[in-house]
Protein backbone atom coordinates (compact mmCIF):
# COMPACT_ATOMS: atom_id res chain seq x y z
CA UNK A 1 0.00 0.00 0.00
CA UNK A 2 1.12 3.84 -0.89
CA UNK A 3 1.13 6.06 1.66
CA UNK A 4 -0.79 8.82 1.75
CA UNK A 5 0.48 11.90 -0.02
CA UNK A 6 0.36 15.90 0.89
CA UNK A 7 -2.68 17.18 -1.42
CA UNK A 8 -1.36 20.45 -2.98
CA UNK A 9 -4.13 23.02 -1.79
CA UNK A 10 -4.72 27.15 -1.47
CA UNK A 11 -5.39 28.37 2.16
CA UNK A 12 -9.32 29.25 0.60
CA UNK A 13 -9.69 25.29 -0.39
CA UNK A 14 -8.75 23.36 2.35
CA UNK A 15 -11.09 21.62 4.69
CA UNK A 16 -11.52 19.65 7.40
CA UNK A 17 -11.99 16.51 5.81
CA UNK A 18 -8.82 17.22 4.12
CA UNK A 19 -5.93 14.75 6.12
CA UNK A 20 -2.67 15.91 4.28
CA UNK A 21 -2.39 19.44 2.36
CA UNK A 22 0.97 20.74 1.06
CA UNK A 23 0.50 24.68 0.92
CA UNK A 24 3.29 27.45 -0.71
CA UNK A 25 3.39 30.79 0.92
CA UNK A 26 5.56 33.34 2.10
CA UNK A 27 5.99 32.60 5.72
CA UNK A 28 4.83 35.29 8.31
CA UNK A 29 5.58 34.30 11.41
CA UNK A 30 7.35 31.75 13.52
CA UNK A 31 6.22 31.66 17.38
CA UNK A 32 8.54 28.94 19.66
CA UNK A 33 6.63 29.00 22.91
CA UNK A 34 6.09 26.17 25.03
CA UNK A 35 2.06 26.66 25.37
CA UNK A 36 2.11 26.77 21.59
CA UNK A 37 3.90 26.40 18.76
CA UNK A 38 3.43 27.68 15.42
CA UNK A 39 4.18 29.29 12.32
CA UNK A 40 1.78 31.61 9.75
CA UNK A 41 1.77 31.30 6.11
CA UNK A 42 0.11 33.27 3.73
CA UNK A 43 -0.61 31.87 -0.07
CA UNK A 44 -2.37 34.51 -1.56
CA UNK A 45 -5.74 33.80 -0.46
CA UNK A 46 -5.28 33.68 2.81
CA UNK A 47 -3.28 32.90 6.20
CA UNK A 48 -3.05 29.98 8.31
CA UNK A 49 -1.67 29.01 11.78
CA UNK A 50 0.11 25.52 11.57
CA UNK A 51 1.14 24.36 14.95
CA UNK A 52 4.05 21.84 15.20
CA UNK A 53 5.32 20.06 19.09
CA UNK A 54 8.20 21.83 19.92
CA UNK A 55 9.34 18.84 22.04
CA UNK A 56 9.06 17.06 18.72
CA UNK A 57 10.18 19.28 16.05
CA UNK A 58 12.31 21.78 19.09
CA UNK A 59 14.80 22.14 15.89
CA UNK A 60 11.91 23.28 13.64
CA UNK A 61 11.88 27.19 14.82
CA UNK A 62 15.64 27.56 15.39
CA UNK A 63 15.76 26.28 11.91
CA UNK A 64 13.52 28.37 9.95
CA UNK A 65 14.06 32.08 12.21
CA UNK A 66 15.18 34.79 9.92
CA UNK A 67 13.25 33.19 6.93
CA UNK A 68 10.25 35.21 7.60
CA UNK A 69 9.17 36.80 4.58
CA UNK A 70 10.52 34.05 2.41
CA UNK A 71 8.81 31.38 -0.23
CA UNK A 72 8.29 28.08 2.20
CA UNK A 73 6.33 24.43 0.89
CA UNK A 74 4.48 23.45 3.91
CA UNK A 75 3.64 19.65 4.85
CA UNK A 76 0.80 19.54 7.26
CA UNK A 77 -1.43 16.70 8.78
CA UNK A 78 -5.27 17.56 9.80
CA UNK A 79 -5.69 16.49 14.03
CA UNK A 80 -8.63 17.21 15.25
CA UNK A 81 -9.42 20.22 12.47
CA UNK A 82 -6.12 22.31 13.30
CA UNK A 83 -2.84 21.51 10.51
CA UNK A 84 0.10 20.58 11.88
CA UNK A 85 3.48 21.07 10.90
CA UNK A 86 5.04 18.21 9.47
CA UNK A 87 7.95 19.74 7.30
CA UNK A 88 8.92 23.06 6.35
CA UNK A 89 10.37 23.47 2.87
CA UNK A 90 12.29 26.36 2.16
CA UNK A 91 11.68 27.53 -1.80
CA UNK A 92 14.25 29.75 -2.17
CA UNK A 93 15.07 30.12 -5.90
CA UNK A 94 12.44 28.32 -7.05
CA UNK A 95 10.69 29.67 -9.90
CA UNK A 96 6.99 30.48 -8.89
CA UNK A 97 5.82 30.46 -12.54
CA UNK A 98 6.44 26.47 -12.89
CA UNK A 99 4.90 25.62 -9.64
CA UNK A 100 1.98 27.17 -10.72
CA UNK A 101 1.86 25.64 -13.74
CA UNK A 102 2.40 22.37 -11.83
CA UNK A 103 -0.29 23.03 -9.82
CA UNK A 104 -2.43 24.07 -12.54
CA UNK A 105 -1.69 20.15 -14.29
CA UNK A 106 -2.79 18.90 -10.81
CA UNK A 107 -5.63 20.25 -10.82
CA UNK A 108 -7.27 19.63 -14.19
CA UNK A 109 -6.09 16.11 -13.98
CA UNK A 110 -8.03 15.85 -10.24
CA UNK A 111 -5.07 15.07 -8.35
Amino acid sequence: MLPERYVPKKVVAITEADRRVALVGTLETVSDEETGSHVVVDDGTGKIELFFDAGENGALAGAVRGEEGRLVRAFCTNEGGRLKLDVLQPMAGADINLLKTVEELYEKAGL
